[in-house]
C-alpha cells in the first residue's frame, strides 16, 4: 500500500462516539483525549487504504479529511 504525506485527517468532535474503535485500528495516528472524543496525532506516513477503512467503519462518521 501506498503512503501519502498529504494524507490529513481530522475528527469532527461533535461527531465522534469516544468509541476509540481508530485508536485500537491505528494507535500511531489516533489518541483518546479523555473527553469522550478521539484526536489525531499524526498523519505522517500514514497508510491510506487502512485509514480509509478507519473513516468508513467509524459509527459516528467523524473522521474526515481536511
Amino acid at each position: 500500500s501506498t503512503c501519502y504525506n498529504s494524507a490529513d485527517p481530522r475528527i469532527d468532535e461533535d461527531l465522534c462516539t469516544g468509541c476509540s474503535d481508530c485508536v485500537k485500528a491505528m494507535p500511531q495516528h489516533f489518541a483518546d483525549t479523555g473527553e469522550d472524543t478521539a484526536e489525531v496525532t499524526s498523519s505522517e506516513n500514514a497508510d491510506v487504504v487502512k485509514l480509509e477503512e478507519v473513516m468508513k467503519a467509524c459509527p459516528g462518521k467523524a473522521i474526515k479529511w481536511k
